[in-house]
């Protein structure tokens, strides 16, 4: 008799890609497990900023913009559906952004992308020049070029967006496991379980989506999978002044959130899997932060963190399914773009484990495919990250 699987569907992960995909398959009637190491949104996905531009970043606007904008919307949506169905607020709110040049290749950089981001439906962007700018956040330094005002993209919470996307799934079936995944197993190629430290969970298909730590499935699944953990830190800070818009300048931003702290951030270190703060990273962080904004000098550092993104050498995610091996999909990569991308990612991952196909096109995004000779450090030159 074949033994009948724990679940239709196990994901590797309980980050925030992972909670999302449990969400969108539990919607689709697919049960699943969640097979998390540590806890839900524990790492990169509960220590993030939580923005939500569509319009910037690496493969934007081309190949990635499509599924950029479809997953801003996505967000959209979810800021009211997630907070109905669970009663989470995720703190989903628009917000006005500043992105600041104080160079003249800066600013050739920033409007590089202009005429498209000004042709996408929904958003009002604009050049401003330097003294414009300034008219518009009075507390940014003197001595800027100009800067790129973009209404309206958004800022959420990474954890409550998480745990909302997992209390929605476990709603309609789906549960979390804690363990250590240590293989997929297959009869011929297809799938039928998931080796873990205490056990095997029965199943016919498995999601990847380990975030940073993505690449130690690759020799279960035959196929590379160059994800590295890119190591960002950010601080919150308590300061007597009016709320500040998102700004942003070179790879650092800042801006008020729901919490009334000034969060302010941040690095991106190649240091493997060390997740502690650093002196040197809030001195770095410091230092930008009162050249741009010298008023944030009388602030109170309330909290340090750090999050370790996972990156892939184009800077693009990995998505879809593994060639030669039926069953398995791969949700990971996301970088900086994460937290955003997380709905599409998550909704295509849902659409190929449960149902075996997806509307939307991921050629590019596919395991396996080729990335040159690019390294991970090469991915991090895009001028417009957030």
């Amino acid at each position: 008799m074949t033994q009948r699987p724990s679940a239709d569907v196990v994901i590797l992960g309980g980050g925030i890609v992972g909670c999302a995909t449990a969400y969108y398959l539990s919607k689709l009637g697919v049960t699943s497990v969640i097979l998390e190491k540590d806890t839900v949104a524990g790492h990169s996905s509960g220590f993030a900023l939580g923005g939500l531009n569509p319009l910037g970043g690496p493969g934007i606007p081309d190949p990635l913009g499509p599924l950029s904008l479809e997953s801003f919307r996505l967000h959209g949506d979810l800021g009211r559906t997630l907070r109905e169905e669970t009663g989470v607020d995720t703190e989903y709110q628009l917000h006005t952004t500043i992105n600041v040049a104080y160079t003249e290749e800066e600013a050739e950089a920033i409007r590089s992308r202009l005429l498209w981001q000004q042709a996408q439906n929904g958003f009002r962007v604009e050049w401003k020049e330097g003294e414009d700018v300034r008219a518009i956040e009075p507390r940014l330094a003197p001595g800027m070029v100009g800067g790129l005002v973009t209404q309206y993209v958004g800022l959420v919470d990474p954890y409550k967006l998480a745990l909302a996307f997992l209390q929605g799934a476990e709603r309609r079936g789906a549960s979390m496991r804690h363990g250590i995944a240590q293989g997929i197993k297959y009869q011929g190629d297809r799938v039928v379980g998931v080796q873990m430290n205490s056990g095997v969970i029965h199943c016919e298909r498995v999601v990847i989506a380990m975030g940073a730590w993505s690449s130690a499935a690759s020799p279960w699944v035959g196929v590379d999978i160059p994800v590295e953990p890119l190591k960002g830190q950010l601080m919150r800070l308590r300061v007597k002044s009016p709320p500040l818009l998102w700004v942003s300048w070179g790879d650092c931003y800042a801006v008020t959130k729901p919490d009334d702290l000034v969060w302010v951030g941040t690095t991106e270190e190649l240091a493997g899997f060390h997740e502690s703060p650093t002196r040197e990273a809030q001195h770095s962080m410091s230092e930008s932060a009162l050249k741009a904004l010298p008023y944030l000098m009388d602030a109170e550092l309330v909290r340090q963190t750090a999050c370790l993104r996972p990156v892939t050498p184009d800077g693009l995610p990995i998505v879809g399914k593994v060639p030669g091996k039926e069953g398995v999909v791969v949700a990971t990569g996301g970088g900086r773009k994460g937290i955003h991308l997380s709905p599409i990612m998550a909704r295509i991952a849902a659409d190929l484990a449960g149902t075996g196909s997806t509307p939307y096109d991921i050629s590019f995004l596919a395991p396996g495919r080729s990335m040159g000779q690019a390294t991970v450090a090469a991915s991090l030159s895009d001028p417009f990250r957030f």
